[in-house]
């Protein structure tokens, strides 16, 4: 028998929640890093820290549905990276009413194993679950109809608070344009489910700039009183050989001087299943942009480059 749930509160009373990662002042600067040349993931990643001179304060993870072990993200919290687990609704299937079954307890106990996993982890871990849940009906991402996906969010999000997981926050992440075409909010689960407020963006054959992208996200996350997490990658411009290390530098200068309610940018550094290349080094321009942006004080509180 399905075990019950207490009734959801509307806006619980954790709105006001505060966040035990998010820097009191600047912003963490982290990566999703693909393994290449040979190496795995883990010796990837320090290869790319000791090219940028710093350790990556969060190290993104993706996971589907069915995970039951966090080894890697263990590494990470031994190397004294934040992990951010990027979990999938589904494994390797599409599901447009998985987001209904979660909500009415089908996969309680698979949220238990996960929640009991995550705290078992003894550090702070952010949870990107069911990021890009506003793609189109079809597409991988999607799970169902926001009032749905809110419901499945918050039974997702009891269950790790019933089971003392405290050390892992929720980031809320639909695609940053969604924003921009003001159906984003559509999908909020409500202030006292969410720790971080997140906006994707991962263009393929797009080349916007980084404050049209993300301008959207910007002036409806900074009215609630969240941190914000920025995550993206950029191709190099075919047209412009110097339009990715612009971008990046335009990504710097506006968190650090304008855009101060954003406390985490994660770099996409890695070639996407479709062959498409986002590592940050695909120019040496791109990847001294990237460097400088990493090294700068405003994104390496207790760090040094």
């Amino acid at each position: 028998m399905l075990s019950l749930l207490p009734p959801f509160a509307e806006d619980a009373s954790a709105a006001a929640m505060s966040s035990n990662i998010a820097p009191s002042s600047g912003a963490l600067f982290g990566a999703y890093v693909n393994s290449r040349g040979g190496l795995t993931q883990q010796e990837t990643t320090a290869r790319l820290e000791r090219q940028l001179g710093r350790r990556l304060a969060i190290a993104n993870q993706y996971r589907g549905w069915s995970s039951r072990t966090f080894g890697k993200e263990a590494e990470h919290v031994a190397a004294g990276r934040v992990p951010m687990i990027s979990w999938r609704a589904t494994d390797t299937q599409f599901d447009s009413r998985r987001a209904q079954k979660i909500a009415r307890g089908d996969y309680d106990q698979v949220i238990r194993t996960a929640a009991d996993n995550m705290k078992a982890l003894r550090g702070p871990v952010l949870l990107r679950f069911a990021w890009e849940m506003d793609q189109e009906r079809g597409a991988r991402q999607y799970i169902g109809e926001p009032g749905d996906f809110i419901a499945a969010w918050r039974r997702v999000h009891t269950i790790f608070q019933q089971r003392g997981a405290t050390n892992v926050e929720f980031v809320w992440a639909p695609r940053a344009n969604s924003f921009n075409k003001g159906t984003g909010p559509n999908w909020y689960p409500g202030d006292g489910y969410v720790d971080w407020i997140g906006g994707s963006a991962v263009p393929v054959n797009s080349y916007r700039e980084f404050t049209t992208i993300y301008d959207g996200f910007y002036r409806w996350g900074r009215t609630k009183n969240k941190p914000l997490l920025i995550w993206g990658g950029v191709r190099e411009n075919p047209a412009d050989a110097a339009w990715k290390a612009r971008w990046i530098g335009s990504a710097h200068s506006t968190i650090a001087n304008q855009w101060t309610n954003v406390k985490a940018f994660v770099y996409y550094h890695a070639r996407s299943p479709s062959g498409n290349d986002y590592f940050a080094d695909t120019s040496t321009r791109a990847f001294d942009a990237f460097k400088r942006m990493g090294c700068a004080s405003h994104f390496r509180p207790g760090n040094g480059c």
